[in-house]
């Protein structure tokens, strides 16, 4: 009976042990839980890409790790690829998913200091089309999120493929570093599908360190530079010659930034005109349809002046001063003839004529419509009114300011004013 008891307190006790051993890790300390109610670990949260868990979203407090590459200049105009961090200390390789190691670097951007300039490429299993995101890093923080070409940073129908280059200059030299990056895509679909082409993005920095995408500027820049390099990009904003964006005579940057200002859809086209005899020229802007007509802006006094003129029709004589807007419809017409005066139209003279009841217009033995016609105020025939115009202007010698077809893109007056010899 005695050896019965010893047993099953030898078999208790050994039972015991096994389960000791069994709760234990290595070393024989207890498993801790290592993953939270979101799936990240308790040491270190991943930094996802586009704001949500797996898409872009950091912890709470946007804490990341701090990058161990080499120091660039961040004020000069040095084209960077392909030499960016190798990795973070501190954190292995999953805890800054989708960053791109050869396009991520330290910089020194003013008025920031030195920071992290990050480069972070989309992940394809959950969007396909997702884009890539940049971000500024400064002492283990996220400080900024430069803003993608699409709000939700979706493409519409092209595929990311990888961040060419990316520069830190100073381009509109203001004194602050702006960013220049060229990235390269493909269609998703479509006929040009697995086809390549590559799309700078400009970026102006600021007095308090943020940094504003020029939408409309990289639109321009994207559709006048064929080979897309940060030399390139930077010689069409003027970098180099002279003539920059923001400097050199101060009209250019006046109509430039007049230009990017306006409705791309409102105006179809521009042209530049001399209508006086200086040699700024005059900007001309030309409306979707009748209605909106054309507008003449001329720079003066410091800045830029407009004025507008009724409907499409108009002619000029060259460096004489002299506009004439002719137009009309149904059967009411006119030739108003201005002076351009601190760069607004003057008016010096104006005719009109047309049927004085257009629903009951008479014609004549040759099929011509019966008009009256006035010139400045005094009724007078046909030929005294063209006599009368003549006097003024002289229609022979005119040029015309409106034709169909004949205009220029945004993109191409920006590079007609850049080049223009003043």
């Amino acid at each position: 009976m005695k050896n019965s008891v010893r047993k099953c307190t030898a078999a208790l006790c050994l039972m015991t042990l096994c389960a000791a051993l069994t709760a234990c890790g290595p070393g024989g300390k207890a498993k801790e839980t290592e993953e939270s109610g979101t799936g990240r670990t308790e040491e270190g949260s991943e930094i996802w890409i586009d704001g949500k868990p797996g898409n872009g979203e950091e912890d709470s407090k946007g804490q990341i790790g701090t990058n161990d590459s080499s120091p660039q200049n961040g004020t000069g105009n040095s084209e960077v690829q392909g030499s960016g961090a190798d990795g973070v200390p501190g954190q292995d390789s999953g805890a800054r998913a989708g960053l791109i190691k050869d396009q991520t670097f330290q910089v020194s951007l003013i008025p920031l200091g030195d920071v992290t300039f990050a480069s972070y490429g989309p992940d394809p299993a959950k969007n396909p089309l997702g884009d890539v995101v940049f971000r500024l890093e400064k002492d283990g923080q996220v400080i900024d999120t430069l803003e993608g070409v699409y709000g939700d940073n979706i493409r519409s129908n092209e595929i990311f493929n990888q961040v060419e280059a990316v520069s830190f200059p100073d381009y509109n030299s203001d004194g602050y570093s702006d960013i220049i990056s060229i990235c390269s895509y493909s269609p998703a679909s479509g006929p040009e599908a697995g086809t390549g082409y590559s799309e700078a993005r400009i970026y102006r920095g600021s007095a308090d360190g943020s940094f504003v995408l020029e939408k409309d500027l990289s639109d321009a820049a994207n559709s006048a530079v064929a080979e897309k390099t940060v030399k390139s990009i930077l010689g069409f904003l003027g970098v180099g010659r002279g003539n920059t964006v923001s400097k050199g005579p101060e009209w250019k940057q006046a109509y430039i930034d007049y230009i990017m200002q306006l409705d791309g859809e409102q105006w179809q086209g521009y042209n530049l005109i001399y209508i006086d005899n200086d040699d700024i020229p005059e900007l001309v802007k030309i409306g979707n349809s009748e209605a909106v007509g054309c507008s003449i802006a001329s720079y003066a006094e410091g800045k830029v002046q407009e004025s507008q003129l009724s409907r499409l029709g108009f002619s000029y004589i060259e460096r004489e001063n002299l506009l004439c807007n002719s137009d009309g419809n149904m059967d009411h017409y006119y030739d108003v003839v201005y002076r351009l005066e601190n760069g607004r139209l003057v008016q010096a003279a104006a005719g009109y004529y047309g049927a004085e009841d257009n629903s009951a217009v008479r014609y004549d033995e040759n099929q011509e419509p019966v008009y009256q016609y006035q010139w400045n105020g005094a009724v007078m025939t046909r030929e005294e009114y063209n006599k009368a115009l003549n006097a003024v202007y002289d229609t022979s010698r005119a040029k015309g300011g409106y034709t169909w077809n004949q205009w220029l893109s945004r993109e191409e007056v920006i590079q007609a004013i850049s080049a223009a010899g003043v």
